[in-house]
């Protein structure tokens, strides 16, 4: 499960209040489910985007819950759109505290909101707060992997979420298609009003850990786990989706491909890979491949074999090509494993502030 900083997908020139992003922030957690910590906030910071140095050791989160199930996963960290600050949202889960996945029913009877905690300056961070997104959808059993973006033309954010329903036949709400979980969108402004939810993803297989940006060109780009790890796109980022198939039409979402398809290689199938997370490389960053520019990351959790995160590089979103993808093979992510995240690109002194403030 999962989270695209909102830098990404709209500040394409890589700058924060006329700053220009040189670091990075990652936010996630352990994913163990043997302790109360262990789904909890982590941070870990990099210069590169390819050598990363965790800032707290395992057992000792940087951001905790104590409110709703008390355990935080798939933690979201975006930008605000206006540069006054961060909101990190994350779903609000206890695998531990429910006694692991055999008979948690965590998708039954689930918490249907979202754990949200803001920040000034990435360092002084609110009490954590339960936000409603899911209830009004007819048999929802979770709210899961919230993300995040600011769509800059109707000004609003556009919250999206996986949830699993069984509710009454008829709702615009209700599942269409073959599985009962689907991904859904509300818009908010403040993040505390939101709207009613949209059945945004409703497709044959079970679709979860959706991750979206816009990019140079203009379009919108999203990956999300069905049977694969699917990347489409679109023009309209609000377009309701309940087949995943190429289109002519740029109203629409449109596959581009799969990362099986694209690599040939069935280890990146969803049998091996979950939680797919889109970001941007700061400019200094980007890797020439081929004289192709490789601007954009995209991670994936290797979960079935419980090996943390496979990192790619990306020149075109929309292509298929194999030569525009590339493993990022030189990435380390350090000792503590990396769950279901976020990759915040951040200034100079936003790196420094971090570190001076949370690292033991």
């Amino acid at each position: 499960m999962s989270g695209s900083p909102l830098e990404n997908a709209v500040n394409t020139a890589n700058t924060t209040n006329g700053a220009p992003t040189t670091a990075y922030l990652f936010a996630y957690f352990t994913g163990q489910e043997q302790r109360h910590s262990d789904e909890q906030i982590y941070f870990a910071v990099s210069r590169d985007g390819a050598h990363w140095e965790d800032l707290t050791a395992d057992g000792h989160p940087v951001l905790e819950s104590r409110i709703g199930e008390k355990g935080v996963r798939d933690p979201y960290l975006l930008r605000r759109h206006d540069d006054s600050g961060f909101v990190l949202i994350a779903t609000d889960l206890s695998i531990h505290a429910r006694g692991g996945w055999g008979h948690s029913y965590s998708t039954v009877n689930g918490s249907t909101g979202l754990i949200v905690w803001e920040s000034a300056d990435l360092v002084h961070w609110s009490n954590a707060r339960l936000v409603d997104v899911a209830s009004r959808i007819p048999g929802a059993g979770m709210a899961w992997a919230p993300e995040a973006v600011w769509d800059e033309d109707r000004g609003q954010y556009i919250v999206f979420w996986s949830t699993a329903a069984n509710g009454e036949f008829g709702s615009p709400l209700s599942n269409v298609k073959g599985s009962t979980t689907n991904v859904y969108y509300a818009t908010t402004t403040d993040f505390s009003v939101f709207s009613d939810p949209v059945r945004w993803i409703d497709v044959e297989h079970s679709i979860i850990d959706t991750t979206m940006l816009r990019a140079d060109d203009g379009w919108w780009y999203r990956a999300s786990k069905d049977d694969r790890i699917v990347i489409e796109r679109t023009r309209n980022p609000y377009a309701v989706t309940e087949s995943i198939e190429v289109r002519d039409d740029p109203r629409q979402w449109s596959l581009v491909g799969s990362l099986q398809s694209i690599f040939g290689n069935d280890h990146y199938s969803a049998r091996y890979l979950e939680g797919p997370e889109l970001f941007r490389y700061n400019d200094a960053d980007v890797r020439t491949v081929n004289s192709r520019r490789m601007a954009y990351g995209l991670m994936a959790d290797q979960y079935h074999e419980s090996r943390g995160y496979l990192p790619f590089r990306c020149a075109d979103l929309a292509s298929a090509d194999p030569a525009d993808w590339q493993p990022a093979d030189d990435v380390d992510f350090g000792p503590l494993k990396k769950r279901h995240g976020t990759i915040l690109p951040i200034t100079e002194a936003e790196y420094r502030a971090v570190i001076a403030a949370f690292k033991r």
